[in-house]
């Protein structure tokens, strides 16, 4: 069988307050044109289809247009909600999504009640097996396993339990079938993208590369924005990576989708197929005068600008947007008077943890104690996950 991995689209998602639909429309059209030439048996998607969990109606459009053109190209989706989709809302649309054969596995079952998803070849003549497991929070995990025969054991720890989790879905493979596992989760030992939400990728979330199952002919991840193979894996396993490069910590990225040819019994053999549609990110740094010999030459790429000043300039952002329209973060890098450097991103590309670490040392001269920023880390925890 052949089958097509991708994730982490994000759609919806803004750079700065600018728009990116068209961004969005060109990468799902090369990944709808990937799936068709290449011939795949079906395509399976890895969560966090969505950038906000009330996707807006554009947003909707792009990612359904998708999945019915997959439709009317006979090829089947298996698809499951990372922790930016809204689970409850995926799971009030199965019905409806399964009527373009798409299989939305909206939360976590055993085996044998919807939680592995056949998918059989165009033809005929294999069978894939999909253990579905989407993104389970650490303070959700007794809700989601509550269908299984959780013992103590499973209680442990978030990554013992989400062992257990991975054991208990492996049960329903075959030696027949091409057995594959669907996750929106952070294995240990991958290397981030840049982009990811901190508080759901720090060790509180990691799953040990030992902990899934060596009988898996692949095993297809989502959550990490960098396309790579996982470390440690028995079974030939990778992030597919976000579609587009969606913040500057992603700039030098490549993006793209993943091809898995695999046949019962054996590991699949993977090849990376690219995706060009996004606008490249990029730094910018100089002086305002070498800022305007650049002017022209950023070729159509979103722009962090660094400008070298002796000190505050009121104004310079304007002035620097004059020279370079698509410059979408502007900041000013000069020594201060303690002798350190104000080099450094601009609040509104850091992460929220990062940001009211920020705050804090400009307000009170300190860093915060261990308390309040576990405290932060669970405010925004709760927040990301609904």
């Amino acid at each position: 069988m052949r089958l097509l991995h991708s994730g982490d689209w994000h759609v919806g998602k803004t750079i700065r307050g600018r728009s990116r639909m068209a961004e969005f429309e060109g990468a799902l059209d090369q990944v709808v044109g990937i799936a068709v030439e290449e011939g795949v048996d079906a395509v399976l998607l890895a969560g966090d289809l969505y950038e906000h969990r009330s996707a807006a109606p554009d947003a909707d459009a792009l990612v359904f247009d998708a999945l019915v053109r997959l439709h009317e190209a006979r090829i089947p989706v298996v698809a499951i909600p990372g922790n930016h989709d809204s689970a409850p809302r995926f799971e009030a649309v199965a019905k409806l999504l399964k009527a373009v054969d798409v299989d939305m596995a909206a939360r976590v079952l055993p085996p044998d009640r919807g939680g592995v998803v056949e998918v059989p070849a165009r033809d005929g003549g294999a069978r894939a097996l999909v253990a579905c497991v989407p993104f389970v929070p650490p303070r959700r995990f007794g809700s989601a396993v509550e269908l299984f025969e959780a013992t103590e054991r499973w209680f442990q720890d978030y990554a013992e339990g989400m062992g257990r989790l991975l054991e208990a879905m492996a049960t329903g493979f075959r030696g027949d079938a091409v057995n594959v596992v669907l996750a929106h989760l952070y294995a240990s030992g991958a290397k981030l993208g840049g982009g990811e939400r901190e508080v759901t990728v720090g060790m509180d979330y990691a799953v040990p590369a030992s902990r899934f199952p060596a009988d898996a002919s692949y095993v297809a991840l989502g959550h990490i924005h960098r396309p790579q193979k996982v470390p440690g894996l028995a079974a030939p396993g990778r992030y597919a990576g976000s579609l587009i490069q969606l913040d500057f910590g992603e700039k030098e990225q490549g993006k793209s989708v993943v091809l898995v040819d695999a046949e019962p019994g054996r590991p699949a053999k993977v090849r990376e197929v690219p995706i060009t549609a996004g606008r490249p990110l990029l730094d910018f740094e100089g002086t305002l005068d070498e800022l305007a010999a650049l002017a022209g030459s950023s070729d159509g790429a979103y722009l962090r600008v660094f400008v070298k000043t002796e000190g505050p300039v009121p104004g310079m952002a304007d002035r620097v947007r004059e020279l370079l329209p698509d410059a979408v973060d502007v900041h000013l890098s000069y020594s201060r008077d303690d002798g350190g450097d104000d080099r450094g991103p601009p609040l509104s590309s850091l992460k929220p943890r990062e940001q009211f670490l920020a705050y804090y040392r400009a307000t009170h001269g300190a860093d915060p104690d261990d308390g309040l920023l576990r405290a932060f880390d669970e405010v925004a925890t709760a927040m990301d996950e609904g």
